[in-house]
């Protein structure tokens, strides 16, 4: 896992003393990295773009192209904090023609996982469709990540509030952000609005709400605009592999 001495000795840089370094450090989420480049102790871990393969009897849901296939065994067990499945593969499926600035969809077939030994098909790109995004290999490696000052877990404490406002602590984040053919599993989202997850608490009725994955897309034919897809799910829903369960909520930015 990428060390989070980095993280420290950009706030140490910053004059940020050593207590309040480790209050940030204490927030700190496991998150996987998945990006084309198996640079910095990658592991092979999914593809990203191309076609689907699917069970009999699984729509390919209307108007979603998918994002990427990942292995759900080759992942590294330290880059999350999620119940994940231990096999098989997970597709994320998102919309690249709506350019409003927040859309949610709910129940859309926006994830799905193919349990392993499941027989499979690659489905056709259906008619009218936009194509396919140019598939390659996906490489995992784990990271940490750390929240933003709008995150549930900045705001819901008033001292970590005054503590991120004071020092800057969203400021020393080593992460790169997000890229067009790049995935983040878990941890905190990269967002260009608000937060995707917004006054969402463990102890509610349904485990609160996590951040499953995020990815960035051009959107071809709206110049300029780029859609930032985060697929997210209640805790105890994805314990229980009800990936309908899962939204996709889709900000997009200019």
């Amino acid at each position: 896992m990428r060390n989070p001495q980095t993280y420290r000795d950009a706030a140490r840089e910053k004059g940020v003393p050593e207590h309040v370094i480790d209050h940030a450090l204490r927030l700190a989420l496991p998150q996987t990295e998945l990006t084309t480049s198996d640079a910095d102790g990658g592991v092979p871990a999914g593809r990203y773009g191309g076609l689907p393969s699917l069970p009999a009897g699984v729509e390919w849901g209307l108007g979603l192209d998918l994002v990427a296939t990942l292995d759900c065994a080759a992942l590294p067990p330290d880059g999350f904090d999620l119940p994940l499945p231990g096999d098989g593969h997970l597709l994320f499926f998102a919309n690249r023609t709506d350019p409003e600035g927040a859309v949610l969809i709910e129940d859309s077939r926006a994830v799905v996982h193919v349990p392993a030994g499941t027989p499979t098909t690659e489905r056709a790109l259906p008619e009218g469709a936009l194509p396919a995004l140019d598939p390659g290999p996906l490489y995992a490696r784990a990271v940490r990540s750390f929240p933003t000052p709008a995150d549930d877990a900045v705001l819901s404490d008033p001292e970590t509030e005054r503590l991120y406002r004071e020092y800057r602590l969203g400021d020393h984040d080593p992460r790169t952000p997000v890229r067009g053919d790049s995935l983040i599993l878990g941890g905190y989202a990269y967002s260009p609005q608000d937060p995707p997850i917004t006054g969402s608490s463990p102890e509610d009725e349904k485990g609160g709400w996590v951040l499953l994955a995020q990815a960035q897309l051009d959107m071809p034919g709206v110049s300029g605009t780029t859609a930032c897809p985060f697929w997210i799910i209640r805790r105890d829903e994805l314990g229980a592999g009800n990936f309908a369960a899962a939204v996709l909520v889709t900000l997009t930015y200019h």
